[in-house]
């Protein structure tokens, strides 16, 4: 894991904005489409408003969503509504380029089944591989709706699936990409914001086997706020 510190989250911010804005730009010359697959959480909010402020093509940029809940798209809880409100809304992109779940299916499982057919057609039917994945990263170790205690590797071929929340969670019914998914992409990047994180930082830096994000693929990037912190 590569870790990038900053004194602060708008310096993190701007970091990953600028960095995000390079990649995009070199998938614009070369005339390919730039996927990016984004998480909820307060982590990145900021990140997505300042990207929105970036001078970026749109048109050849797909977004994606790396989880939901299982709620409406204007529902407090729905990363899709966070996501529409500092980004999407700001930015000019054409619909058919955005990618949001059909909460509305009742079944949640077929709720992922019917994302992961739109997402495999619009990889041309071939297995998707994002050019940059954010994530974040709970408390408990939690990455998109991969929780601890949970087998991570069944999945076989699927690329989406319905997983449940622990109970202390607000929302407990989800939709989640597979960690094998997830570990495809040709980048990933962990926005970590906040103080009193170091031990889970830590604990995604030593590869901890027993959460889903210190599974993650080990060529991943951490940025983080905290000037402080001292990996051990």
């Amino acid at each position: 894991m590569k870790l990038k510190k900053f004194d602060n989250k708008e310096q993190m911010s701007l970091a990953l904005a600028s960095y995000t804005k390079d990649l995009i730009s070199i998938s614009e010359s070369r005339g390919r489409i730039f996927s990016l697959a984004l998480s909820g959480g307060s982590s990145p909010v900021r990140f997505y408003e300042l990207l929105a402020e970036e001078k970026i093509n749109w048109r050849i940029v797909n977004i994606f969503l790396v989880d939901e809940r299982k709620v409406p798209l204007n529902h407090a809880h729905s990363n899709f509504r966070m996501i529409k409100k500092a980004l999407l809304s700001k930015i000019d992109i054409p619909e058919t380029n955005i990618f949001s779940f059909k909460t509305e299916i009742k079944s949640v499982s077929k709720c992922a089944a019917e994302y992961e057919d739109r997402i495999r057609k619009a990889f041309g039917d071939k297995y998707p591989v994002f050019n940059l994945i954010i994530l974040g990263v709970g408390p408990d170790g939690h990455t998109a709706s991969l929780f601890p205690g949970e087998d991570h590797y069944p999945e076989q071929n699927s690329i989406f699936i319905s997983t449940f929340a622990p109970t202390e969670f607000d929302v407990h019914e989800r939709l989640t990409m597979t960690l094998s998914l997830i570990n495809s992409a040709n980048r990933r990047v962990f926005v970590i914001s906040g103080k009193g994180k170091s031990e889970i930082i830590q604990r995604v830096l030593d590869r901890d086997d027993s959460i889903p994000a210190g599974l993650i693929n080990s060529k991943s990037s951490i940025y983080i706020d905290n000037p402080s912190f001292v990996r051990l």
